[in-house]
């Protein structure tokens, strides 16, 4: 970790801070923390010095009835749960990114925000040209140049189109001629080339994944039900970019799409997807499985991380990640089997010290509040239990 976000964050956020304390204990191997630091006898540290990896989201910092209620801040948390309330916002944050110790926050109601050095913290304006209007902001990536890309979709004379800016500025708007969707997330090499993922809707049968570079479609598949999710730079040489893509593919209506990646290489190449294993998930078979999907992804070298769920016939969606082909199961503290409205949805995935960290969002029907969480080599913490609600939308980890 470099020097500013050392002194940003073992500070506990100088500028606004609402919680300093980590609270131990709790069923299942899991821990929590508390932004209040009271709850009923747990013992705490006095100590938030775990400041290389950050969660970014949204919560409402105060425990409220549903009709008295804040507005929702964007928070970061470090993994301490020391919460730091960036500002206000009327949408919220829905993706972010870091680049020269930076945290780099993509806000829904057409903003970026730059939390940086001395505890300064930017808000910048996206910006539209002439006719178009604001719909929504889906991703943030910066280039290993530092140049900062956000993607989303905009509207002129009532119809939608995908956009990205560079820098606050529009860059490029386009559209099909059938139904289609980017999903969160862009990637951008150093080149400026912008990845970004989703689907186009070809008919009930058949919906192709998509990656869109610099605004031309490329499908990832033709045939069954298909989307990609995510996408990443990996190493990049002389002619181009290795892009990974995570996503799903297969005939859904028969309980047969699985998570997978794909991998397009420099010189415009893409591999086929590369499909998880199926296998026994939260002890019940594979005669169980309905499908699975991939909602991010992370690649350290030539090694492929994604998180997502498997979503099973009696027990709905599991919380699971993949290295390579080999799934990971995500421990929760409620009964899948039984609880018809619990859900624990992984939104992104990293490495801290080699071990995998994936975030997410968490609901328990006994507690009937939305949770940040993350689970840090497989053990379930929860961020933000005195939070009247709480969203995780990415996290970030700085070398």
């Amino acid at each position: 970790m470099k020097n500013i976000l050392y002194i940003f964050l073992i500070s506990c956020f100088s500028f606004t801070i609402y919680s300093c304390a980590k609270k131990s204990g709790g069923s299942s191997g899991s821990s929590s923390s508390d932004a209040n630091g009271s709850g009923g006898g747990s013992s705490y540290s006095s100590s938030c010095n775990n400041s290389k990896a950050f969660v970014i989201g949204n919560a409402v910092t105060e425990k409220c009835s549903r009709t008295d209620c804040p507005k929702s801040k964007i928070v970061i948390w470090d993994l301490d749960g020391c919460k730091t309330v960036v500002g206000e916002s009327v949408m919220g944050a829905v993706d972010a990114a870091s680049h020269n110790n930076s945290i780099y926050i993509a806000d829904d109601a057409g903003y970026y925000w730059i939390v940086g050095s001395g505890n300064k913290i930017e808000k910048k304006q996206i910006n539209y040209t002439s006719g178009f209007k604001s719909s929504e902001i889906t991703g943030i990536s910066i280039n290993s140049v530092g140049n900062v890309y956000v993607a989303g979709v905009v509207r002129k004379n009532n119809k939608d189109y995908t956009a990205y800016w560079e820098n606050g500025e529009l860059v490029k708007t386009f559209r099909e001629p059938k139904t289609w969707s980017s999903e969160k997330h862009v990637a951008a090499d150093s080149k400026g080339n912008v990845f970004i993922p989703g689907w186009r809707y070809v008919s009930h049968t058949t919906t192709y994944s998509a990656l869109w570079i610099n605004g031309t479609r490329k499908n990832l598949s033709t045939v069954d039900d298909g989307e990609a999710t995510d996408a990443v730079i990996g190493s990049e040489t002389a002619s181009g970019s290795n892009v990974w893509i995570s996503g799903a593919h297969g005939k859904s209506q028969q309980g047969k799409s699985l998570a997978g990646y794909w991998l397009r290489k420099p010189n415009g190449n893409i591999n086929q997807i590369t499909k998880v294993t199926k296998v026994k998930t939260y002890n019940l078979g594979v005669s169980e499985f309905n499908s699975s999907r991939a909602s991010s992804i992370f690649v350290k070298g030539s090694t492929v991380y994604m998180a997502g769920v498997v979503n099973l016939m009696n027990a709905g969606d599991v919380p699971v990640y993949w290295k390579g082909k080999i799934q990971h199961e995500l421990p929760v503290e409620f009964n899948l089997n039984t609880c018809d409205y619990c859900k624990a949805d992984p939104t992104d995935i990293s490495l801290l010290d080699g071990k995998v960290l994936v975030v997410g969002d968490y609901y328990d029907e006994k507690d009937k509040v939305d949770n940040a969480v993350y689970w840090l080599d497989k053990k379930l913490h929860i961020l933000c239990e005195s939070c009247g609600s709480s969203y995780a939308v990415a996290v970030v980890v700085m070398d």
